[in-house]
């Protein structure tokens, strides 16, 4: 078993408690993410900068074009990466931190997180951008969903997988994740292996005694003893392992072997990933942002919602909007008026400023007057008539529809009515508010035929 899941190096913090460079280990990841070596092959043609497949490139670069690569990552975010390299890069950092296991899953960081089983901290060195770090769910599941050619029919799971595809000719043998995956998963293998149990894989990315640009290099040097390897250029220290000889990140005095750590003083130590001032100013700002977000969402007090500034969990969107309620909803359900004479509908109707775009939760949203549906005004109008559930026996007075001025129209067949209703139907209103016209009522009439016809025998209980 892995010790990783046994000792407190995966980050746990309360919610909204910020993620400071020390826990990140900013310059560990700056040092390995602004390295210029472009020694590794990307399998897969660049994204970033067009190049063909099998390409030498940096480890910032490979890294940011798997990501990139990946079948989970959604459209808008790889134009966003293409778009701002700083956010790629921060982007990838916060993957790569995941990939080794040092995040946490239940770690979410964006302000508009809606679900209660995750927690939100903001992670002020990468959010310098506008873009959304997503949550660490996702970003694994980006990162598991990487399709490499080598890796069919089956995924490189173990060491001793890479060792047998290299010795076949297989170069690389997985792609950059699974292979980090790999290292992260036999972390006590790697360490006995090639840091004589002095550290294991997971320390480099702690608070430890040894320096940043060091434990940068040991990393860059493992990475490339696995990924670059071949038959000819490598040899086997046990039945899964290898040890690269032309590794570019060994030791200048020992060619092949690990480069040293450079080990510090607590004085140097303290000098490292020291979070500059106008990050906390950031991290206040995104937990302001994330207090106003669980504010409006508030069941209890929708009117107390102000100006909101926050960013799209997808789409890294501002979103401002202000909804003042200018009246209360007045008398019961079925009389359709408030004391003022005016219908219910009226009375709820609220100011919505749309200089920008607006988020509105589920009910929210059904009940709002200015949703994009096709149907929003016809809905609007039902509100303050009075409903009854539809039953498609007969009755005596047809109260039901007296309330809406329909228009009669030639009837719609199965195929019709289904098409009608998947284009211009809203998908969030609930199936008893959509009753308003003959053809929903004509419909229903034939599906209980149809299944009255299977059945063989009436409807249960008999029509009244």
């Amino acid at each position: 078993m892995s010790s990783r899941r046994q000792s407190p190096k995966i980050l746990k913090k309360s919610d909204n408690a910020p993620l400071t460079r020390a826990d990140l280990q900013y310059d560990l990841l700056a040092s390995l993410f602004s390295d210029t070596n472009e020694v590794f092959t990307d399998p897969f043609p660049s994204q970033l900068d067009n190049r063909a497949a099998r390409s030498r490139v940096t480890f910032r670069n490979l890294y940011v074009n798997a990501i990139m690569n990946s079948p989970k990552a959604s459209k808008l975010l790889k134009d966003k990466m293409s778009d701002t390299p700083e956010f790629a890069t921060h982007f990838a950092m916060l993957s790569l931190l995941t990939n080794v296991g040092r995040i946490n899953t239940t770690m979410s960081f964006f302000p508009e997180m809606k679900t209660t089983i995750r927690t939100y901290h903001p992670v002020p060195a990468l959010q310098r951008t506008s873009g959304s770090l997503q949550d660490a769910p996702r970003l694994k599941s980006i990162l598991k969903a990487l399709v490499y050619d080598c890796d069919s029919p089956k995924l490189a799971t173990t060491l001793r997988d890479c060792r047998s595809r290299i010795d076949t000719g297989i170069s690389p043998p997985t792609h950059i994740a699974n292979l980090i995956f790999i290292l992260a998963n036999e972390t006590i293998s790697v360490s006995k292996l090639h840091f004589s149990g002095e550290v294991d894989f997971l320390d480099l990315f702690t608070s430890i005694r040894f320096s940043s640009h060091s434990r940068a290099r040991a990393f860059l040097w493992l990475v490339y003893n696995y990924y670059e390897a071949t038959a000819q250029s490598s040899k086997p220290l046990e039945s899964d392992t290898v040890r690269t000889e032309n590794n570019p990140f060994s030791d200048p005095s020992r060619p092949g072997e690990r480069p040293l750590l450079e080990e510090l003083t607590e004085a140097e130590s303290a000098l490292e990933n020291v979070d500059p001032d106008d990050e906390n100013e950031i991290s206040e700002k995104l937990i302001s942002q994330r207090m106003q977000f669980l504010a409006a969402q508030s069941p209890k007090e929708p009117s107390k919602v102000g100006k909101n500034s926050v960013k799209d969990d997808e789409s890294v969107m501002s979103i401002e909007s202000t909804v003042k309620s200018k009246g209360k909803r007045r008398g019961a359900l079925g009389t359709g008026k408030a004391k003022n004479g005016k219908s219910a509908a009226d009375a709820t109707e609220g100011f919505v400023d749309h200089s920008t775009p607006i988020r509105f939760s589920d009910v929210q949203y059904r009940s709002s007057l200015y949703r994009s549906s096709p149907m929003q005004m016809r809905q609007a109008r039902l509100i303050a008539a009075p409903m009854h559930r539809y039953s498609p026996y007969a009755r005596s007075h047809e109260r039901h529809w007296t309330n809406v001025a329909l228009t009669r129209s030639p009837p719609r067949t199965l195929l019709e009515h289904a098409w009608h209703v998947a284009a211009r139907t809203d998908p969030l209103a609930d199936s008893d508010e959509e009753m308003e016209d003959e053809h929903c009522r004509n419909d229903y009439v034939q599906r209980l035929n149809i299944v009255c016809r299977l059945r063989g025998k009436s409807p249960t209980p008999e029509p009244e």
